[in-house]
């Protein structure tokens, strides 16, 4: 397929930050070479391929194959108003026996009662699901469509979503909530309740939520509302995606799966989740969410552990209730076993298998070395499994472990809109990606973050990333202290306490070969550019306007532990807001900048 005119430019982009040293650098180095090493996707053959040039100059390449269709058989459905899951279902097994086939949903409404699932596409290759006007309508919340073990299946013009909606209109009146239309059931569980827009109160009311009272009201009250304030309130805690692809088991194997022009109304989790996947997934031309309101209650698109060759192009994510897409990988929790013949790994996101190669990292994830696994043993029941390796393990202290097959790395996320919802923009957690041509408007907090988190245990790093002419306007504030945020925010965080009980900043570079280019910025609460554990990095043709609206408080600029450094730079820190250019650099955990005169 020819290259997009946005890809072409991006491909003319060439500067001399090397952003992958010499083995004999630093660990951070080391892991920067590791991380980036794959250069160009092994698939061949017809679908989407999206081009460009790294941040260190070099070529990348993304692939997601199409399904092979020809000389495979067609079906056809029309909708009942009854449940549709059974005939799906039918239609299926035909093209799970035949090899491959089409599925044509006709316009209309198709209620499915089962679930969740709603619709399993297990098993499936070679498969397009044809529904242009087709809306699917799910009774039960959590997956709507969940697809595993599938290669090259394709999901074209279906909107899909749920028969109760997740995220309900309200306004404040008198400590209560007054509901736009039907209040749900007294007792329900409520998880937040948020004012609209960019500024305004949020209350956060935990895994468990808080029971709606029969008059609207909460235990504890409403807090910081003023009354009339209009509210979005979340009854769902993280039930699924509407559109999910998660492999059975620890070992990716779904790929090249396309979801070309598909709607995700609403859901009580994300709208479209990579729970666990091999390479070749493409987003093109979908809209997620809705305006006035967060119908997807958590993240718009969530990648937890996928391989490479992700593309997100020319799409909508309105109103998602956290992060509008969220490029991550798993960091694992791994401690060496007595004797040092094999490691200990736990946590739910623990997917090793053999033949799998892990990286290992000390507390402060610097690289102690890697070895391939050989053999694990089942989990136990709080989820620990004891991992052996074809070679000795690494010496030097191990704290977490990353699988390699699964650092998310080869992704463009391009030519989308991101607009009116309570969330970050795009969390950019992996290596050599493009972030190029995006739409930020209306967003809570800020548009871009370049980072990874052992706190979350989340994100292999940013390395070998351009950012590049992104316009982000009127963005909100992140008020979580120990750090300087700005709408495009790059950082490195690790576990334990910080300011105010939250994450610490890493001491050192925890990001590497970055280049931010050509953005326009204009109206937002804080800073427009910040940048702090992160090497080999240029800024270039940024243009910040009118930033700094309303700043954070002092905490935003407190320093995580040297109290006299910290006092120290608090000048050239509130310079970045009151009448700097915008941008701030962290001089002590930052090495090799290049940034130009903002404008």
């Amino acid at each position: 397929m020819s290259r997009s005119p946005r890809f072409a430019a991006a491909s003319a982009v060439l500067i001399a930050t090397c952003c992958a040293p010499a083995p004999s650098q630093s660990a951070t180095a080391d892991w920067s070479a590791l991380a980036t090493a794959a250069r160009q996707s092994p698939a061949s053959g017809d679908g989407l391929r999206r081009s460009w040039t790294g941040a260190d100059g070099r070529p990348v390449t993304l692939t997601v194959l199409a399904p092979r269709l020809d000389g495979r058989p067609v079906i056809s459905l029309d909708p009942t108003p009854g449940d549709n899951g059974p005939a799906i279902a039918a239609a299926l097994a035909r093209l799970r026996a035949a090899g491959g086939g089409t599925l044509r949903l006709a316009a209309g409404t198709w209620p499915i009662a089962g679930g969740p699932p709603g619709i399993a596409l297990d098993g499936l290759s070679d498969v397009l699901i044809d529904g242009p006007g087709a809306q699917l309508v799910f009774a039960q919340w959590g997956d709507g469509i969940l697809i595993s073990n599938a290669a090259r299946v394709k999901l074209r013009g279906l909107s899909v979503g749920y028969a109760r909606p997740p995220v309900v209109k309200a306004r404040v009146d008198g400590g209560r909530l007054a509901f736009a239309g039907a209040a749900p059931d007294a007792g329900a569980p409520v998880y937040q309740v948020s004012a609209a827009g960019p500024a305004g109160a949020r209350m956060l009311l935990g895994k468990q939520g808080k029971s709606l009272g029969r008059d609207g009201g909460l235990p504890g009250g409403l807090g910081d509302f003023a009354p009339g304030t209009p509210v979005q309130v979340k009854l769902s805690w993280y039930k699924g995606g509407a559109i999910r692809i998660g492999d059975p088991g620890d070992k990716p194997v779904s790929h090249d799966i396309t979801l070309d022009h598909v709607t995700v109304r609403d859901s009580a989790g994300g709208g479209i989740v990579a729970d666990l996947m091999g390479r070749g997934l493409a987003i093109v031309g979908a809209k997620l969410g809705g305006a006035g309101g967060s119908a997807i209650a958590y993240d718009g698109f969530h990648v937890t552990a996928a391989g490479g060759d992700l593309l997100v192009e020319d799409s909508d994510f309105i109103g998602t209730g956290d992060d509008a897409i969220n490029i991550a990988s798993p960091i694992i929790d791994a401690s060496r076993d007595p004797g040092g013949a094999s490691v200990t790994l736990s946590g739910a996101t623990a997917r090793v298998y053999p033949g799998a190669r892990l990286a290992f990292f000390d507390a402060g994830l610097q690289l102690v070395g890697t070895a391939e696994v050989a053999s694990r043993s089942p989990r136990d029941p709080a989820g620990r499994m004891r991992t052996m390796f074809t070679t000795p393990v690494p010496s030097g202290e191990i704290r977490y472990a990353r699988n390699m097959d699964l650092l998310s790395e080869r992704y463009a996320i391009v030519g989308n809109r991101m607009a009116d919802c309570i969330c970050h923009g795009v969390l950019a957690q992996a290596p050599n990606g493009l972030i190029q041509d995006n739409q930020f408007s209306g967003l809570r907090y800020n548009a871009i973050r370049l980072l990874t988190s052992a706190a979350w245990k989340e994100g292999a790093g940013a390395y070998n990333v351009v950012v590049a002419g992104n316009r982000v306007a009127d963005t909100g504030q992140d008020t979580r202290p120990g750090r300087v945020w700005a709408a495009i925010t790059v950082f490195g965080e690790l576990a334990g306490n910080g300011p105010g009980g939250q994450a610490p900043l890493a001491p050192g570079p925890l990001n590497a070969g970055l280049l931010i280019r050509d953005n326009q910025i204009d109206g937002v609460d804080q800073g427009c550019i910040a940048v702090s554990n992160a090497a080999d990095v240029v800024l270039k043709d940024n243009r910040c306007a009118r930033f700094g609206r309303r700043p954070g408080t002092p905490r935003m600029l407190a320093d995580r532990a040297d109290i006299a450094a910290g006092i120290a730079r608090l000048p050239a820190k509130g310079a970045y807001l009151a009448g700097g250019t915008g941008v701030w650099i962290d001089p002590g955990t930052t090495a090799r900048i290049k940034a130009d005169a903002s404008r």
